[in-house]
């Protein structure tokens, strides 16, 4: 029979290192999981946890990092090549900012602000629309086995401060009407 690497379940690795398991969650807190069990819950490699098990004092450099994981980074977990993750975090992070990086070039162009809210909006759906057949065309878990795009966290998408985008169009027009030649195409 070939040998396997396995994932280990909090419950598993209490266990196996004779650690309470509250002591365990705390150790692993700033260890990304490998995957996550049939329930759901989060499970390390070996590898990955004893480190942070045997030696709490001694974190690896990527549990520096401030903070808990930005919201929507558990997709990450149910996905296991490292090259789709970046990929996952791209996208995150364009949906999270994208109607407000649009907001102001579009007014800026001359759209009005109700013009530029509703092609922000459109052009939104139509990104997600679009990362969504993509993962499915490039194999990426969960898309595959998912028919909705439910994997975005709504939470995290910034709504545009249409007041400083209005402002900043109002800039670049006055930065225009001052400075003709300059914005001209070539």
């Amino acid at each position: 029979m070939a040998m396997s690497r396995q994932s280990w379940s909090i419950n598993a690795l209490s266990v196996e290192f004779q650690l309470d398991r509250r002591t365990v969650g705390k150790r692993l807190e700033n260890v990304l999981p490998y995957d996550l069990g049939p329930d759901g819950s989060p499970r390390w490699r070996l590898s990955e946890a004893a480190p942070a098990l045997l030696r709490p004092a001694d974190k690896p450099a990527a549990s520096k990092m401030a903070g808990k994981c930005p919201p929507g980074c558990e997709i990450l977990l149910r996905v296991p090549d490292p090259a789709h993750g970046g990929w996952v975090i791209a996208w995150l992070e364009l949906f999270a900012n994208f109607q407000w990086l649009a907001a102001g070039p579009m007014m800026a162009s001359g759209l009005s602000r109700e013009q530029a809210e509703k092609t922000a909006g459109w052009l939104f759906v139509m990104l997600m629309s679009f990362a969504d057949s993509s993962a499915k065309k490039a194999g990426i878990p969960p898309w595959l086995e998912e028919e909705e795009p439910g994997w975005l966290p709504s939470e995290m998408i910034v709504e545009p401060d249409w007041e400083a985008a209005t402002a900043y169009a109002h800039q670049v027009q006055a930065e225009q009407a001052a400075s003709p030649a300059a914005w001209q195409p070539s």
